[in-house]
């Protein structure tokens, strides 16, 4: 089964086009970020969902 040029090319853009707009999001929310808050990088807010969802997991 072969899958259609334009098919991958479309699905190719849509990837391109989503990942523009997640970046120009992130850049976005820390030029315009409130500035009596603390930075936090996203690193530990992952980190921090993943020790809640063990401690979660472990009750």
């Amino acid at each position: 089964m072969e899958i259609p040029l334009l098919l991958v090319a479309a699905l190719l853009y849509l990837g391109l086009a989503l990942g523009l707009i997640l970046v120009v999001d992130k850049l976005a929310g820390l030029v315009f970020r409130d500035p009596h808050r603390p930075l936090q990088l996203p690193s530990f807010d992952i980190g921090r969902a993943l020790a809640a969802s063990q401690k979660f997991y472990r009750k």
